[in-house]
């Protein structure tokens, strides 16, 4: 399996997870441990997949010369570094007692992080991605 399909893959569960999690805080009663649950396995992917991302994609573009490919790696992990503080200091924000206690900002604060995620993994495969496919094509050919 190609590294950008398994990439795609990854994204699909990701979004899986983070549907999930908005119905779960769509509730207008409070489910904290399941939240909980699901945040941290969300939270793994999460790294997981960043560090899967740094050792074939970027590592893939930085390498390659290619200015324009380098512009967007850059950005683009510059946006992920951000992300990924964010996805940290949310979870730190909101232990179970706090969800409880706030439902209704918690599911707010949810409803945001998951936006974000989304349009970073759209921004990725619409941006980030064909940087990567060619510059993988080319070094196949070559």
């Amino acid at each position: 399996m190609s590294s950008i399909k398994a990439i795609c893959e990854e994204h699909r569960a990701l979004e899986a997870r983070a549907a999930q999690l908005l119905r779960i805080v769509g509730s207008p009663v409070a489910d904290p441990a399941a939240v909980t649950a699901l945040r941290w396995g969300m939270a793994q992917a999460l790294v997981d997949h960043c560090a899967h991302e740094e050792r074939e994609v970027y590592a893939l573009l930085f390498a390659s010369g290619d200015d324009p490919a380098i512009a967007v790696a850059g950005r683009f992990r510059a946006d992920h570094d951000a992300l990924a503080r964010r996805f940290a200091g949310y979870v730190a924000a909101w232990p179970i007692a706090r969800i409880a206690r706030e439902w209704e900002v918690f599911r707010s604060d949810t409803a945001e992080l998951v936006i974000e995620i989304k349009r970073r993994i759209t921004a990725e495969e619409a941006e980030l991605h064909p940087h990567y496919e060619r510059l993988a094509d080319r070094r196949a050919a070559a």
